[in-house]
């Protein structure tokens, strides 16, 4: 009985609550409110960022189903339009740049199947394509610091590659080793093999399904393929799609790749 007086009294009073009271009640609710608001801000961004990724993922699908369309001789890009990207499209790993470099020792004709360098040493198992100057010739076998030429028709004559022509070399001419898969810019009409710059350009901006901007990187180089026998045998392409956010720190959404081989033509 003693206590329900007691308690009886003290919800008669009118006594209310102290400061320090208040202050540890509004903190505690205070906490709480916050933690709840965290918890939905995060669960937004996760929203937000899932659409980006699946709209990308697309975006760079279709843009891979693009190039599967088209003969393996029009897949490339443009050299100098590579070149001119900026940093975030050069520091991605699917980017190689054209290198090593040699000379040549001697000169050659335009005809000729067989050059010498002054070093081989960097330059990877053949085949594989190298700049001579302007001409991009393939490298078919290497002995030594002696190269020998693609000469497919069997002609006695190099063949010219990449839609580049035959010419003569001076001694001294530096040779590097082509990692781009590069073609010329289509003329009007397009006849030889050559790469629309609007459509295929290595940097673009396109909108996705969800009516936001993406930048779409386009990468493009040589593949080395082994023979069931672990030999090189012939040169693919390997295109690479990597779909970013159009704004520093460009954030990557989605990275898709593709082989394309030499002898099925696509």
């Amino acid at each position: 009985m003693a206590f329900l007086r007691r308690t009886a009294a003290r919800a008669r009073s009118d006594a209310g609550f102290g400061m320090m009271e208040l202050l540890i009640s509004m903190v505690v609710i205070s906490v709480g409110v916050l933690a709840v608001f965290a918890m939905f801000n995060s669960g937004m961004v996760q929203i937000r960022r899932a659409s980006a990724v699946s709209t990308a993922a697309a975006l760079a699908d279709s843009q891979i189903e693009g190039y599967r369309a088209l003969k393996f001789d029009f897949i490339g890009l443009v050299d100098s339009q590579v070149a001119a990207t900026d940093s975030t499209y050069k520091a991605d790993s699917a980017y190689l740049a054209d290198t090593p470099s040699t000379t040549l020792s001697a000169s050659i004709t335009s005809t000729q199947t067989t050059m010498t360098v002054a070093s081989s040493t960097g330059f990877p198992t053949p085949p594989f394509r190298a700049k001579v100057d302007s001409e991009i010739v393939l490298v078919d076998s290497v002995s030594g610091t002696t190269w020998t030429l693609d000469d497919a028709a069997a002609d006695g004559n190099r063949d010219a590659q990449d839609g580049t022509s035959t010419a003569t070399h001076n001694a001294g001419a530096t040779v590097t080793l082509k990692r781009l898969a590069g073609l010329p810019a289509c003329a009007s009409p397009a006849v030889a093999p050559c790469t629309d710059t609007t459509q295929n350009a290595p940097t673009r901006t396109v909108t996705g399904a969800d009516h936001k901007s993406y930048r779409v990187d386009t990468y493009m180089t040589w593949l080395g393929q082994a023979s069931s026998g672990g030999s090189q045998s012939r040169q693919g392409k390997l295109v690479t799609i990597v779909v970013r956010d159009t704004s520093s720190p460009y954030r990557t959404y989605a990275r898709v790749s593709s082989a394309f081989d030499l002898s099925t033509g696509s």
